[in-house]
């Protein structure tokens, strides 16, 4: 009975040492793992961290911007309750409106190699459009049908009325057609923004463009033959602050 009896201590104390052991070792794998995690969480969050750097190098989004339709509400409002000339506040009033809406929902983004045109909801932060799909802008009907994405070696020439006090961009590719569709948009975005990245990522334009640093009203009306006439009539102290006025007055103002 001793000799049994020993032989069984001797068994369960065998019996504790590897239940021990395993114990010891699944403790140490847990503390192992448990420190891991952290540093593969921030490789991850570094990880996209970098494509998301990545991205924002390559994809730029131009901010919308509501001077046009705040401009045409003002008139709006000068010439209705002011005026009471009630047609062309309708006129004014919708058309500003109108504008005011897409500026807060329209983005021009510009990728390596397209220029496109996607939809946010309405106030959404601008870097919204970064994710968002092109699609989201549907067919353009109204000047050609497709997509709204254009390949920068389609863009055959460009247009900018004006440089200065912008309201109007235009653009002509061969995607849509062979030859040649040309597009239409209001300047509803950062007009200066907007001339910056074209120039650096579009083909040349047929016509010459002034450097954003050279925008004034003086350059503004030189681009048309009614602002030439204007300027015939200007005093040379009106001459001299129409070259100095570089924006919007208070809009602009550093």
């Amino acid at each position: 009975m001793n000799a049994r009896a020993c032989r069984t201590g001797r068994g369960a104390r065998a019996r504790d040492a590897v239940a021990l052991k395993r114990a010891t070792v699944g403790v140490r794998r847990t503390i192992e793992i448990e420190s891991i995690r952290p540093r593969t969480a921030a490789r991850a969050r570094a990880s996209v961290a970098t494509r998301a750097s990545s991205l924002d190098d390559d994809v730029v989004v131009v901010p919308g911007d509501y001077r046009v339709g705040g401009v045409l509400l003002g008139v709006a409002l000068l010439t209705g309750p002011a005026l009471h000339l009630w047609t062309q506040f309708l006129v004014h009033g919708v058309l500003g409106g109108f504008l005011a809406f897409q500026a807060s929902r329209v983005r021009f983004r510009f990728t390596r190699t397209d220029l496109e045109v996607v939809f946010i909801e309405p106030g959404a932060d601008d870097s919204a459009a970064l994710a968002t799909d092109v699609a989201s802008s549907g067919d353009n009907k109204l000047q050609g049908g497709g997509e709204n994405r254009w390949a920068y070696d389609t863009i055959t020439n460009w247009e900018f009325w004006w440089p200065g006090f912008p309201c109007l961009v235009y653009f002509k590719e061969t995607q849509t057609k062979s030859d040649g569709q040309p597009h239409f948009f209001p300047i509803i975005m950062d007009g200066k923004m907007l001339y910056e990245v074209m120039l650096s990522r579009l083909p040349p334009s047929q016509n010459e463009k002034p450097s954003p640093s050279e925008w004034s009203l003086d350059l503004a009306l030189e681009q048309t033959q009614i602002g030439r006439q204007i300027k015939e009539n200007l005093n040379e102290d009106q001459l001299r602050q129409i070259k100095e006025m570089k924006g919007f007055p208070v809009l602009d103002d550093k």
